[in-house]
């Protein structure tokens, strides 16, 4: 995995690169991070996981049918043999159902553990009368759990616990002899600690690993320059808000904005310095941004365009209104402005209310057009328009229209 530490600044506000940069050896994750890698690793681990409860009901069937024909009337194989052909077919059936992410693991974490205790206390039983050969099965209870059956680490080693428990209290309950129960007892004891040894070392792996590959898939997202999202995900994100929004009954704000004068600026102060302040201004834009549904991306050049969820108009002009005095409040220098002495922007705002007869395009274009008014009427400020204006000649459309480039005053 390539190396990805001097990446992480682009990244301020990933969860992933927060804990990269934390404790990148760390067992457990923030909730959030931890919730999506169980359900990742339990995806990744659905074959196997299913292979293996299968293999254990068809051996636990045929263990408890073989009881059957021996006529066996032991105590603990009439009240243990029961359980574990229960608890191996409830993990069997959820192994296969269509609710294994959301089900499985709640109940693998109890009936794993229980049915290696039961297990543990009845190959103890039928050593304890004579067939001593079934020691061998003590370690292999240990692999399922570590290895097989999607568990977490921490719920694989306590059932490591618990069965050496149960393998030591059987050996009192049925009187084992010290030397069978020594032996049986360091053999498991020497299993657990080598498979937990190696487990943890698979599970720190699996966990960067799981880290860098979220954080390779938010860098693709970026823009290299501004980190902000990049155009791609600006223009596959709006139509599929469009729809969500429409089918909820949701407003959305979209914002188009310009840099002042930026071409101005990089002829006075260079195109090193034009990058540094077009990254302070996505910056200063982006904090102002902060619901989960709602996005900054560098359009192109020294544009950006935002979404808003959820946004009236009073409130898309007052979040307009904090972005651009964010960015004037940086006091960049631009000696070449027509509208101050510092960098501005100005802004175009568009609040819609979508629908499945409408699209995404006519939006940003409306946006564009409100642009455009604030370019006309002086820069360094907010014009914001409503769905009604599409009605005005000459402004944005909103059905059935291609994207097409921005109209707009340049400098």
């Amino acid at each position: 995995m390539i190396a990805l530490w001097p990446s992480l600044e682009a990244l301020p506000n990933s969860h992933y690169a927060a804990e990269l940069r934390k404790q990148p050896e760390s067992a457990r994750f923030a909730a959030p991070v931890e919730a999506e890698y169980r359900r990742s690793n339990l995806r990744e681990s659905r074959a196997l996981v299913r292979l293996t409860c299968t293999l254990a009901l068809l051996l636990i069937g045929l263990q408890a049918g073989e009881e059957v024909l021996a006529g066996s009337h032991a105590v603990a194989s009439l009240i243990v043999f029961p359980v574990i052909l229960f608890s191996s077919a409830v993990l069997a059936w959820l192994a296969w159902s269509g609710g294994f992410e959301r089900h499985y693991l709640p109940w693998a974490e109890v009936l794993v553990p229980l049915r290696n205790c039961l297990v543990c206390v009845q190959v103890i039983h039928v050593v304890a009368v004579g067939e001593i050969a079934n020691l061998m099965l003590l370690p292999m209870l240990l692999i399922g759990p570590f290895y097989f059956l999607g568990l977490q680490y921490r719920t694989a080693l306590a059932t490591a616990v618990l069965s050496v428990a149960s393998m030591v209290g059987a050996a009192v309950m049925f009187h084992l002899p010290p030397a069978m129960a020594l032996r049986g007892g360091a053999l498991l004891i020497v299993s657990a600690v080598t498979l937990g040894f190696a487990a943890w070392q698979v599970e720190k792996r699996s966990r960067r690993s799981f880290l860098e590959t979220r954080i390779v898939a938010e860098l693709a997202q970026q823009d290299v320059l501004t980190w902000a999202k990049n155009r791609r995900v600006f223009d596959e994100y709006l139509p599929q808000l469009w729809r969500q929004a429409a089918s909820g009954a949701r407003s959305l704000a979209i914002l188009v904005i310009d840099v002042d004068h930026f071409k101005g600026y990089n002829d006075r102060y260079g195109h090193q310095a034009g990058d540094v302040a077009l990254r302070q201004v996505a910056l200063a834009i982006q904090r102002q941004v902060h619901r989960a549904l709602d996005l900054v991306a560098r359009y192109g050049g020294e544009e950006f365009a935002v979404i808003l969820c959820d946004a009236d108009c009073c409130s898309a002009r007052f979040a307009a209104e904090r972005m651009r005095r964010a960015v004037e409040e940086l006091a960049i220098e631009h000696r070449e402005s027509l509208s101050g002495a510092v960098l501005t922007i100005s802004v175009g705002v568009a609040v819609v209310a979508p629908t499945a007869a409408g699209n995404a395009c006519g939006a940003l274009r409306l946006a564009d057009e409100a642009l455009y008014r604030a370019k006309a009427k002086g820069r360094n400020r907010v014009e914001v328009m409503d769905e009604g204006a599409h009605q005005v000649p000459g402004m944005g459309v909103f059905a059935n229209e291609p994207f097409a480039p921005f109209r707009r005053a340049r400098d």
